[in-house]
């Protein structure tokens, strides 16, 4: 079940960051856009840990993937997507505030920051997976 979990996680973030990339309406893509992000890094969390991190700040939910990867042994890579986290800090925080601010209807976003946004989600996926792959290298070495 886990892997069938983790799986449909990713295919959903896949799914979202697909369309925050192609969707003309910016206030749907960085919505679309900081879906994907939660659901990709919950997807990851769950892959390696078996840990159901719940919440949906972008900036919590990757601390508790670095905090668990510290406490395991794996501070290089909880380094690089510490690296990650303060390089698109600024973009993170958009992200956590499109989730809050998309069910009011207050906030709209310029098809720049949508493109940002949209980028920086695409962006994360890698090190999310470089994390992945360190891991199980080492589970399996």
């Amino acid at each position: 079940m886990s892997g069938e979990y983790v799986s449909k996680l990713k295919r959903r973030a896949r799914t979202f960051l697909r369309e925050a990339l192609s969707v003309e309406d910016p206030d749907l893509a960085v919505f679309f856009a900081e879906q994907a992000m939660q659901l990709y890094t919950k997807a990851v969390c769950f892959e390696l840990f078996g840990e159901s991190v719940r919440g949906h700040r972008i900036r919590e939910l990757l601390a508790v993937l670095i905090k668990i990867l510290e406490e395991r042994g794996f501070k290089d890579v909880a380094n690089e997507l510490l690296e990650f986290v303060d390089k698109y800090r600024r973009v993170l925080v958009v992200a956590e505030e499109v989730y809050t601010m998309s069910r009011c209807g207050e906030a709209s976003y310029s098809g720049e920051e949508a493109k940002r946004v949209a980028e920086s989600a695409s962006r994360l996926v890698e090190p999310l997976e470089e994390v992945v792959g360190a891991v199980k290298g080492v589970e399996l070495g």
